[in-house]
């Protein structure tokens, strides 16, 4: 006799008040911890006070990437193995040391040092970051199953409107203190994860005995000498089981022997190397993640450059120093983009991870799109901001840049995490998430080191310090063009590969 298990919202035994308190705390640890992208509202003040080139100030920016993305693998395995109390504790002070550090850095305290400093700390700044997130959606991936595209997309997009709670914050309190609003910073995050990390659990599953193991990895021969995989939880195989996508494609000495569609179960999910080892879906996510966030990150890290530079550029006299009325005119405009730019990317990332959830209800089609097509969804919304970055010459129409390559940026980041549980098994979520997200950290360094080199070649060729005018970033804008179409293409082969069969 089989026991069907009942239907819920990932709720096992225990009850429902902590399994939400702990909920609540990985958002609010979220929801501080996406700071990385906040770097656009000081980065001209500190810039300034430093006396960095614009390449200067891309390495310098690179850094807090760097720490981001590189160290994902580190606390994927960390909040793997040790659970999310001891990864969220090292993120509180990670955070806070980061922004202590670059407000003193600010002071002028380390004189020569400051770029050498600014970039260490920032560092700091995003280790701390990604300590946090994985904390957060790692916590709420392990907790919640049966609506995990929505689980996970509350928490992410909180990450994402973090730039814009503390933009606000800047802008309404400390328009002319930056180490003032830096100390703040760093109090605020470190307290809030602290105290959060008091409720954050990972509970047991409480699953009834079956024949699957529920992070087991269901592979199907769909194809004579095709080998394809797909991670499910015991009740999305259940309810799923007629289902076949077409996911990884394995070593063909695994599985070629097998002459039927039925699938077979392996209990041992791929992680890290292995995972790019064995399978051509993982490698594709990863390039096509590198060539979309790329030229993202470049904006994002960079807005404040181009909003100088068209701003500069339709002033009397743009070699003259801009006075204290129009320096405060450039804040509000960084704090504005800056703001924009995340609650798009808030929204992006929310609505993408509750959309992908209706298509796995709806047989893994919702409008005919299953999860990966919303994710070419997130590639065309980058490449059509970059297009129109590519034109910008007034302040004004660079809003809607800022609103396609926030929504694009965030949705990417809404849905990829749950695709990268839902094909590659949740035991070693974070581990596996934080080898595909590197492809962010390259592009990102890649599109902003060659920003700020081609800006201050433009710099050169107009004998100036600053650099005025739309062809400062229109020759940056062109080949993020490029990068994200190309990866809206392979996303495009990533749907077709992965298709129903």
């Amino acid at each position: 006799m089989t026991l069907s298990r009942p239907k819920q919202f990932g709720f096992q035994s225990v009850s429902t008040s902590a399994r939400a308190a702990s909920f609540i705390a990985a958002c609010a640890v979220a929801l501080v911890s996406g700071t990385p992208y906040l770097y656009s509202t000081y980065a001209n003040q500190l810039t300034t006070k430093l006396a960095l080139t614009a390449l200067q100030s891309n390495v310098v920016a690179a850094g807090v990437h760097y720490g981001l993305f590189l160290s994902g693998p580190l606390f994927g395995r960390l909040v793997d193995s040790r659970g999310p109390k001891f990864v969220g504790t090292f993120a509180a002070g990670l955070l806070a040391t980061g922004y202590s550090g670059l407000a003193v850095t600010y002071s002028g305290f380390f004189y020569s040092f400051g770029f050498l400093t600014a970039f260490l700390f920032l560092i700091l700044v995003g280790m701390g970051s990604q300590a946090g997130y994985m904390t957060a959606v790692s916590t709420n991936a392990h907790n919640f199953h049966s609506a995990r595209g929505l689980a996970m997309g509350i928490p992410i997009a909180l990450f994402g409107l973090s730039a814009l709670l503390f933009a606000q914050i800047n802008n309404l309190f400390y328009k002319d203190d930056t180490q003032a609003f830096m100390f703040l910073v760093a109090k605020a995050i470190g307290g809030t994860i602290l105290i959060s990390v008091l409720f954050l659990t990972v509970f047991p599953k409480d699953d009834q005995k079956s024949s699957l193991d529920p992070e087991a990895v269901v592979a199907t021969a769909s194809q004579l000498g095709s080998d394809e995989i797909i991670s499910h939880d015991a009740e999305e195989h259940r309810r799923n089981v007629g289902e076949r996508e077409r996911l990884l494609q394995t070593t063909p000495t695994n599985y070629s022997n097998i002459p039927s569609a039925e699938p077979v179960v392996v209990h041992h999910p791929l992680s890290g190397f292995k995972l790019f080892a064995t399978t051509r879906v993982a490698m594709t996510l990863f390039i096509s993640i590198l060539l979309l966030a790329g030229p993202g990150l470049m904006y994002m890290t960079n807005a404040g450059n181009v909003i100088r530079s068209i701003y500069r550029d339709h002033m009397e006299d743009p070699s003259t120093p801009p006075t204290d009325e129009e320096l405060i005119r450039l804040q509000q405009l960084q704090n504005y983009h800056v703001s924009l730019i995340s609650l798009c990317s808030c929204l992006g990332r929310f609505s993408v991870g509750m959309m992908s959830d209706l298509g796995k209800r709806g047989s893994g089609k919702w409008w005919g799109i299953s999860r990966i097509g919303f994710l070419v969804y997130a590639g065309v919304c980058v490449w059509l901001g970059q297009t129109f970055g590519a034109n910008v010459n007034d302040i004004n129409d660079l809003a809607k840049v800022s609103i396609l390559v926030g929504l694009g940026y965030g949705s990417v980041f809404g849905v990829a995490p749950t695709i990268v549980s839902e094909w590659f098994g949740v035991s070693f979520f974070g581990t596996n998430w934080g080898w595909i997200s590197i492809g962010n950290a390259i592009g990102g360094q890649f599109f902003n080191l060659l920003f700020g080199y081609l800006y201050d070649l433009e710099a050169q060729n107009e004998h100036t310090l600053e650099c005025f005018g739309m062809e400062c970033f229109h020759t940056s804008f062109v080949l993020g063009t490029v990068s994200s179409f190309l990866g809206v293409g392979l996303l495009i082969y990533l749907a077709i590969i992965t298709r129903r069969t």
